[in-house]
């Protein structure tokens, strides 16, 4: 069927006769549309196909006069398709002055907005038109990699065919500057060369800056207090605090780096500081506001002391021996059995008195297997080892120790007693 033409070229063939005094009296352009749909109801909203060239167009606005529709929502151009552009230069090219260029909006559950797949290279790409786009998204078949690009060809982000995810960086092992996840392992890892790998910044308030956690509960935390840096542990509250105005580490509170007075330890019975390198010697609180039941020594507690004078000994240690044979140093000190036995032999108990320690615990060794270097997991290589796991309680399969020992600064105001 032909309309406006002779001699059709196909089923339908319409073809405006390109004067104005054609049966179409509301076009009087040159312009000649080949269908136009009018909702007679409303005739500022039309729509024309209109083919101009090589060029189909799809238009609309209003057709109050014959003119050619002024805007154009599509057009297909020498088999590429365009919206929003008249010179489409991909197969498809989408082109926007402002507002969302794609909305995508499902109803469905478990639906994906866009799916594309291809038989080989890039299932699908995003990014500008021109050769070398500001930024770019690649999804690829072949290698089952999302990788993100900027300035046409320089990858900065990519998600792996075993979901690891890789910053600055296309490399899984943790040796190499950038940041990465490791989706099997579940670790994250930064690496930067001569330089601070991680920044953490709390604004405003003292607390907390970096959690610690073990099975969701928190374990540990570093934070700052005052201006000055904090190390907790909230399980028992234990910390330490550098305090930057005072040139001093202090005890401080585990939760929130506050300082903590006469409250902890240094050391523990099973695990022992060696040696303490220090300027001067250790201050002991003596005032007499913070004592109490203050008594001269009795006559059985003098007799102890003159014993004890006599009991200085002089000693190597075995663990010294072990270490360095021959070279090992002699010491200068008390037996601490002997000084209980002083203790028992006057009717009195050494564990009464500060100058005299008595520890006991339960010990098992635990033997722990060689471990394997694992690059891409962030695992090094480790060789088979052994330690001594300790506890507070009788525990089934572990053995009972006990160790003595002597407070020298109390042991020898005591001996000065009997001089």
């Amino acid at each position: 069927m032909g309309i406006g033409i002779s001699s059709p070229r196909a089923p339908l063939h319409i073809q405006p006769s390109g004067g104005a005094s054609d049966d179409f009296n509301l076009l009087v352009s040159q312009y000649r549309p080949n269908i136009v749909l009018e909702d007679i109801t409303v005739s500022s909203t039309d729509f024309q196909l209109f083919v101009d060239g090589d060029d189909l167009q799809f238009r609309y606005g209003d057709a109050s006069t014959d003119t050619k529709l002024a805007n154009e929502a599509m057009r297909i151009s020498n088999g590429n398709v365009g919206i929003g552009t008249s010179s489409p230069d991909a197969d498809l090219t989408i082109s926007s002055g402002g507002g969302e260029m794609i909305h995508l909006i499902s109803s469905h559950t478990n639906k994906a907005h866009i799916e594309a797949e291809a038989g080989n290279g890039s299932m699908w790409r995003l990014g500008t038109v021109d050769s070398n786009p500001d930024v770019r998204l690649e999804a690829m078949d072949a290698t089952g990699e999302i990788k993100f690009l900027t300035g046409g060809s320089n990858e900065r982000m990519r998600i792996d065919s075993s979901g690891n995810l890789l910053v600055a960086t296309t490399s899984t092992s943790i040796g190499d500057d950038g940041f990465r996840y490791n989706a099997s392992s579940g670790w994250l890892g930064v690496t930067r060369n001569a330089g601070q790998c991680l920044y953490l910044n709390r604004r405003t308030t003292d607390g907390s800056i970096l959690d610690f956690r073990k099975d969701n509960s928190t374990v540990g935390a570093i934070g700052v207090e005052g201006g000055s840096p904090y190390f907790g542990r909230n399980v028992s509250s234990v910390g330490v605090a550098i305090k930057c105005g005072s040139g001093a580490v202090f005890a401080a509170d585990g939760n929130n780096g506050s300082n903590a007075d006469n409250t902890y330890d240094l050391g523990a019975l099973t695990v022992r500081w060696d040696d303490v390198y220090a300027t001067n010697g250790t201050i002991q609180t003596s005032d007499r506001n913070e004592k109490q039941d203050i008594e001269e020594l009795s006559d059985a507690e003098q007799r102890v002391a003159v014993v004890a004078k006599g009991l200085m000994r002089k000693f190597r240690w075995k663990s010294a021996v072990a270490e360095k044979g021959d070279n090992a140093r002699t010491h200068f000190g008390i037996i601490a059995q002997d000084l209980q036995d002083a203790f028992t032999a006057e009717g009195l108990d050494a564990g009464d008195y500060a100058m005299f320690i008595s520890n006991t615990w339960w010990e098992k060794e635990i033997t722990v297997d060689a471990v394997e270097a694992d690059e891409e997991n962030g695992i090094q290589a480790k060789d088979a080892y052994t330690y001594i796991d300790t506890k507070e309680e009788a525990t089934e399969g572990y053995t009972e120790k006990t160790r003595l020992g002597v407070r020298y600064n109390q042991l020898l105001a005591f001996i000065i007693s009997a001089i």
